[in-house]
């Protein structure tokens, strides 16, 4: 008898403080949670307001960019300057951009997705002039348009976008393009154009646009592409990318005729301009050994002379490091333009990767002859050397 009740009273006892201990720490809780609470709530919604976040769960997003600046050092000789200076520039090759993508399928065979990206230079490398080392380029759009694509029946973009012909002179299986600027995108462009004489520097691609383009599937390493957009722009273009015997190699050609060369402008004369351009990549897998060349033609009805430039580009690619690939090279080419106006020149450069970090460093050197039709015999010269890094996220 005395054990039971012995025993149902220590239940109760036990029962009672337990009921205190945790009635105790549930009330202090509950105190500290009052100041604690309400300043994590305060907190969770300052960063819901500032959080990017999906619109809906059917499409992707993907967020995507790179920053690339550079040191750049010029040497002008010729034409009335004489002048030498270092620059913090962007390279316009591979410039700083940033952007979003996604895409959502709709069947097992047919996805449609989105681009939309920006890129702005403070200092463009290409716009650099003697008098200025602003070189300012706006913020603008590269991208903006949707697409569907299809695995059978190939893909299709609407908007701002790539036209078939962008890229196709800047075709490389090798890690050099940051560097050695391929065609156009020359640091210098506008000190060699505009204050030395020289021809203007294009690779007559017709960039982006906004346009209808529409892509075949691959076929046997093949892509076929046509656009057509800005009312009076089309191109075609031909890619090929593959390995054959040990080799990688990627290739085009493209075709491109433009009836409102003065992009809407107006103008007593506004000639049809029609062009056709190039390139071709080789890289030997086992040794890294690659060369890379591109050219192109440009006529407009009526104008006495055609522009026309060549580029060529050799070296070795191999990974003697544990950082990445080290790509060096040596290049030369030339421009001419419709003024009969000429730039040959030739350079090197090394480009070295950081996979841990996603990022390229490289310099480059060329030296410039050019041929200025308005003052013959003034043969300007022109030196420039160009070091810095790209990231990319």
């Amino acid at each position: 008898m005395f054990g039971g009740l012995f025993k149902s009273t220590s239940m109760i006892a036990l029962a009672a403080v337990a009921g205190l201990a945790f009635g105790g720490v549930s009330a202090k809780a509950a105190d500290l949670g009052g100041d604690c609470c309400a300043d994590l709530e305060e907190r969770v919604a300052e960063l819901e307001a500032t959080t990017a976040r999906k619109g809906n769960r059917k499409v992707s997003l993907t967020i995507y960019g790179q920053v690339t600046t550079a040191v750049m050092f010029w040497d002008a000789d010729g034409n009335g300057v004489d002048e030498s200076n270092t620059y913090v520039v962007d390279p316009q090759t591979s410039g700083t951009r940033f952007g979003f993508k996604g895409n959502a399928k709709i069947t097992p065979d047919v996805s449609a997705g989105y681009q939309i990206e920006l890129q702005w230079q403070q200092a463009d490398a290409t716009k650099v002039t003697v008098d200025s080392d602003e070189g300012q380029d706006l913020p603008e759009f590269r991208q903006a348009h949707w697409y569907l694509k299809s695995k059978t029946l190939g893909k299709i973009r609407v908007g701002l976008a790539d036209t078939a012909s962008s890229g196709i002179a800047e075709i490389n299986v090798a890690n050099t393009n940051i560097a050695d600027g391929m065609s156009s995108s020359q640091a210098g462009a506008a000190i060699i154009s505009g204050d030395l004489g020289g021809p203007s520097m294009t690779n007559f691609e017709g960039n982006r646009k906004n346009v209808v383009r529409y892509d075949t599937p691959t076929m046997a390493g093949f892509i076929m592409s046509a656009a057509w957009g800005e009312d009076d722009y089309w191109d075609v273009a031909l890619r090929y990318a593959g390995e054959v015997g040990g080799f990688k190699i990627a290739a085009g050609v493209a075709y491109s005729e433009d009836t409102d060369s003065n992009n809407g402008a107006g103008g007593t004369f506004d000639p049809p301009v029609e062009a056709i351009n190039g390139g071709l990549s080789i890289q030997h897998v086992a040794t890294g050994l690659f060369a890379t060349a591109s050219g192109g033609h440009r006529q407009r009805d009526g104008w006495i002379d055609d522009e026309s430039f060549w580029f060529v580009n050799a070296g070795i690619e191999q990974r003697w490091s544990s950082l990445g690939k080290t790509s060096l090279f040596g290049m030369a080419g030339e421009f001419q333009d419709d003024d009969d106006d000429s730039a040959y020149y030739y350079g090197g450069g090394v480009v070295q990767k950081i996979d841990a970090a996603a990022m390229d460093l490289f310099i480059s050197y060329r030296h410039y002859d050019i041929q200025d039709a308005a003052a013959p015999g003034a043969d300007p010269e022109f030196d420039t050397v160009v070091g810095g890094g790209r990231i990319k996220f």
